[in-house]
């Protein structure tokens, strides 16, 4: 179960899309995907030899985990259409199992904000989105920030590789990083949606380091 809600008495979540989360066990994020943007596959290393392979197998991969009832945190660049409006999404979402998806737009995406309702699904895109999930905020969007009002932050656009290192002019972002950030992108997390449990793992994993670290070298 999921509702939406606004908090007008915390000044962090005014004005801000929140999404409160009760089923956390149908709940998963992901992010740069990149559906039919080929090209993506020559900067990430992607190993398809083909656009229709690359969709297929992000098609199957997330359907082998999202129920048909899930919950689904896009963060951004769900595809490369070639025109704005939810035609060319919407080939893809049908194929996709789940029955809310948070989409928060990265800068390929080509949509405006708003909720889409397709029988018994429904799109909900925004920029940004805070989650309440078990008394944590987390937020949701795009870009990793550097700071944020919230326990946790989920973020992509930086395509993190499966050892944990970036390309390009974002390839120091990652030795920037909070414990408490993690890119949910498909290049870092074997083309496949994150469930909430294993990203929680994830997190505790990241505090347990940096505790260790601290041990080592001290504060």
């Amino acid at each position: 179960m999921y509702y939406i809600c606004k908090n007008k008495n915390d000044k962090d979540m005014n004005n801000m899309f929140v999404l409160k989360v009760e089923d956390t066990n149908k709940l998963y994020f992901c992010s740069d995907t990149h559906y039919s943007h080929f090209n993506i596959c020559k900067y990430c290393h992607r190993p398809f030899d083909s656009r229709q392979q690359m969709n297929d197998t992000l098609i199957a991969n997330w359907n082998s985990v999202v129920p048909e009832d899930g919950i689904v945190v896009h963060c951004g660049d769900f595809m490369l259409p070639h025109k704005t409006g939810d035609i060319e999404y919407k080939k893809i979402w049908d194929k996709l199992n789940f029955k809310t998806l948070i989409l928060c737009r990265g800068n390929h995406d080509r949509i405006e904000c708003g909720t889409y309702t397709y029988d018994d699904k429904t799109v909900i895109v925004v920029d940004i989105a805070m989650l309440v999930i078990e008394n944590n905020k987390m937020l949701a969007c795009h870009y990793p920030m550097l700071s944020y009002p919230a326990d946790y932050q989920v973020f992509g656009h930086i395509h993190t590789l499966s050892d944990g290192t970036c390309n390009g002019i974002d390839s120091d972002v990652t030795i920037k990083l909070k414990p408490t950030q993690y890119d949910v992108g498909v290049d870092q997390n074997g083309y496949t949606p994150v469930s909430y449990n294993q990203l929680m793992d994830i997190f505790r994993n990241k505090e347990t380091q940096k505790n260790n670290l601290e041990l080592f070298y001290g504060d």
